[in-house]
């Protein structure tokens, strides 16, 4: 068996792409999870709010172009031997939990 979390692209860009960090203690920050009260401030300190250069959606845009040029061979391979199971990467951590687990618990 090879489970496989499928997550649209456009969703895998604002889960990556959504991190910030505050330049004076280092607290972080995302856009979609845990957002800071007022954009581009610290909650914890009042320091400014960046983005590291590998957090910037251009930067998360070519890595998952690039696990999907790397990958997609593989989910190939293990969809044609009948081993893929796809789970739904879209709803939350719990669901996708559950599902993983009622995946494993199935085989």
């Amino acid at each position: 068996m090879a489970p496989y979390i499928k997550v649209p692209e456009d969703v895998l860009l604002a889960r990556l792409a959504g991190r910030w960090t505050c330049r004076g203690c280092g607290a972080m920050y995302h856009e979609l999870f845990s957002p800071s009260q007022q954009a581009g401030v610290c909650d914890k300190c009042g320091g400014e709010l960046y983005q590291r250069p590998d957090d910037t959606p251009e930067t998360q845009k070519h890595r998952i172009e690039v696990y999907f040029e790397q990958t997609a061979p593989l989910i190939d391979y293990y969809r044609d031997k009948g081993l893929l199971v796809e789970v739904d990467g879209r709803p939350g951590i719990d669901e996708i939990q559950a599902e993983l687990q009622g995946v494993i618990k199935g085989r």
